[in-house]
């Protein structure tokens, strides 16, 4: 069964069609995750409706980036890169309901070379870190 359904499929492929650059979409596993096959699943779909989309699946788990450990990635986890360059994205888990859009918007964004709009004060702020800032961000719909 398709993961993207058929009343949505020509959806998707229509917003997909303003892709100008691959996006390369690492794909780490984890095997004992009911979402890594769906997500697995989803990106191969993708890449069949925007060949541009180029999928990379690893045999392995990603591998936690600090100052996260193994035990805080539960699912799979899928990683961005434009002309070879990781753009410091993860996906960690399926992008099922709301959070779809979101994905595909920023393989959109990726792709075109679309900035991302941070105000001039979180730029500075930014800048003044020291130390490794852990920053989770959650889709919800409400």
């Amino acid at each position: 069964m398709a993961i993207i359904t058929e009343n949505i499929r020509s959806d998707v492929q229509d917003f997909l069609k303003d892709l100008r650059d691959p996006v390369t979409v690492d794909f780490y596993p984890q095997p004992e995750s009911p979402a890594s096959e769906p997500m697995k699943q989803l990106l191969q779909e993708l890449h069949e409706l925007a060949p541009l989309i180029q999928v990379v699946e690893h045999p392995q788990s990603a591998a936690p980036i600090a100052p996260e450990t193994a035990e805080d990635i539960e699912g799979p986890v899928t990683t961005f890169s434009v002309r070879d360059a990781f753009t410091g994205i993860r996906y960690l888990g399926f992008p099922g309901g709301q959070e779809f859009g979101t994905f595909l918007q920023d393989l959109v964004d990726l792709s075109v070379g679309q900035e991302v709009s941070l105000s001039t004060a979180t730029q500075q702020w930014l800048k003044t870190l020291e130390a490794p800032l852990h920053l989770e961000v959650f889709v919800t719909p409400t």
